[in-house]
């Protein structure tokens, strides 16, 4: 009887101990789910661009810099570790792929340089660097709210040297196009010499309508 209440009080401790251990900073596992992958602003700038490179390039998210460049070959050891540890802490908000072999076609970072505290707000000289070395084209486009689809197709079509056909005005969900005949002036016309004929008042029209009607 003794030896089984010591097994049990030998077994309260070591649940404690471990519960003890968990519940302390030595827990290996201190995490929990975030509620969302991206900001607000995030995600309402990656629907945006989902519908500005309509399904001609596919958009990848929170890209590690090291993912879409390697090191050269030749270089030293040193410099190589170096470099690839530069390249593992660097990561870009979004990257624009070739759908058919997702190749990298440019790079995209969000800058909100309201304060210098802000997400990217002072440019990365190695992300620079690093992108303009591997001949990529790179864009960081300020956060600011009123974005429109026409604006990012325009500044991804700059960068990448595209040009860009703007829509025709369109009035009532028709397209707005010139006159197809003739406007005539509301200007008297003259011709050769003849005067010009002026033009008449409402009062002068009426009473020649007036004595017309009198004379008839």
């Amino acid at each position: 009887m003794e030896f089984v209440l010591l097994l049990i009080l030998l077994l309260v401790i070591v649940v404690a101990l471990v519960a003890n251990r968990f519940a302390s900073n030595d827990n290996p596992f201190p995490v929990q789910k975030r509620t969302s992958i991206f900001s607000p602003v995030e995600r309402a700038f990656m629907q945006l661009l989902e519908q500005a490179v309509n399904n001609e390039y596919k958009v990848l998210n929170r890209v590690k810099l090291a993912d879409i460049i390697e090191i050269k070959s030749g270089v030293s050891d040193k410099t190589r570790s170096s470099t690839l540890r530069k390249l593992n802490a660097k990561y870009l908000d979004f990257v624009l792929c070739n759908p058919s072999d997702m190749s990298v076609v440019a790079v995209i970072d969000l800058v909100n340089n309201t304060n210098k505290d802000g997400h990217k707000a002072i440019p990365d000289w190695f992300v620079n660097g690093a992108l303009d070395a591997a001949a990529m084209p790179y864009l960081r486009m300020k956060i600011k709210t009123g974005y429109t689809v026409n604006e990012i197709q325009a500044v991804i079509a700059n960068k990448l040297g595209k040009v860009v056909t703007k829509p025709e005005a369109t009035l009532k969900g028709l397209v707005k196009k010139g006159p197809t005949r003739p406007v005539r002036s509301l200007r008297p016309t003259t011709s050769g010499n003849t005067m010009p004929v002026p033009a008449l008042s409402h009062s002068q029209i009426k009473a020649q309508q007036t004595a017309l009607i009198q004379a008839s």
